[in-house]
Parts: C-alpha cells; sequence; structure tokens
C-alpha cells in the first residue's frame, strides 16, 4: 500500500532510531517496478537513501523524480543540493588524509569541484522555476563563490550575489 509505504518513508527518515530505512529500500523497489512512473515513490526512494547518505543513489532517484516532474523546484532543488551534500562527505574524507604533496591535494579538491559544479545546473533551474525561493539563491551565491575560480563561475556569483542582496534587503524591511 502506497500509502502505508509514504509513512515509512516519512517515519524512518524523519526520526532517528525508529526504524532502519535501508528496509525500505526493497519495498519501495517493489513498488516502483509496478509503478515505475510514481513521482512519490521516487521522491521517498531518494530521501532514503540520502538518510542513509548514499549520495549517489539519492541523485539517481531524484534525476528520476525531475525527469518525470521536470517542473518541480523543490525536487530540482534537493537534486542540487545532494550533490553539494555528495561533495561535502568527499571533501571531509580529503580533509582527513594525511598528504605527502600539495599536487595530490589539489587533484583530489577538483574532483571534489567537480561534483559541486554538478549542482549549478539543478540549483539554477530550481530558481528559474521559482526565483522567489530565498534559500535556492542563498545556496547558488554560496556554491558559486566556492567555485569561482572555475570558468564562468564568477560571474554567476555576482549575478546570485545581488539577487541574494536585493532578496534580502526586501526581507530586512519586512521585519
Amino acid at each position: 500500500n502506497e500509502k502505508i509505504l509514504d509513512g515509512l518513508m516519512q517515519l524512518y527518515t524523519s526520526e532517528e532510531g525508529v526504524g532502519d530505512p535501508a528496509d525500505l529500500v526493497s519495498m519501495i523497489d517493489n513498488a516502483l517496478a509496478e509503478q515505475p512512473e510514481n513521482v512519490d515513490l521516487w521522491f521517498g526512494r531518494g530521501r532514503i537513501f540520502y538518510s542513509m547518505k548514499n549520495y549517489d543513489e539519492s541523485i539517481a532517484s531524484f534525476k528520476k523524480v525531475v525527469e518525470l516532474d521536470p517542473n518541480d523546484a523543490q525536487s530540482t532543488y534537493f537534486l542540487g543540493y545532494f550533490y553539494i551534500a555528495k561533495g561535502d562527505a568527499l571533501n571531509d574524507e580529503i580533509n582527513k588524509r594525511d598528504y605527502k604533496s600539495m599536487a595530490a591535494y589539489n587533484e583530489d579538491q577538483k574532483g571534489v569541484n567537480a561534483i559541486y559544479m554538478e549542482a549549478i545546473p539543478y540549483l539554477e533551474k530550481a530558481y528559474e522555476l521559482n526565483p522567489n525561493d530565498f534559500a535556492t539563491v542563498e545556496t547558488l551565491k554560496v556554491l558559486c563563490f566556492r567555485l569561482r575560480d572555475e570558468a564562468g563561475v564568477m560571474e554567476k556569483y555576482e549575478k546570485y550575489n545581488k539577487i541574494y542582496e536585493e532578496m534580502n534587503a526586501k526581507r530586512q524591511q519586512q521585519k
């Protein structure tokens, strides 16, 4: 039953210790075998994998969500956000390593930046779909600042920083 499965997904991913989200994967995959176009199941599958820190599967699930519903700003934002989470996890791993050369460290950082770069088109699409979402603009601003040395990204940073400042000023006026 899809409603029961949705309830379990909500419960397993929102409260720690309630259940093992991995237990739901086979149930969701079985349901998806019968309903491969079910956006809610794909969305839930992506959330479950995100809660398990399996970013590749989370990204794959949300790519399917965005494919099935390309005009959903929230899902598109989450897809970009999951790329950032994947990059952050890899960056954390890199920071724990004992490097013998700066060249090796820089090479690993290129890999992290490549993952972060994959987030930008999805976040920009989310912004295009919902230009009033402050979190999307803020995420783009921060990410583009981090990647400002990559080709073409400084211009994106300047664009989203300007939009962020305008949105932030409006928010301050409303207080």
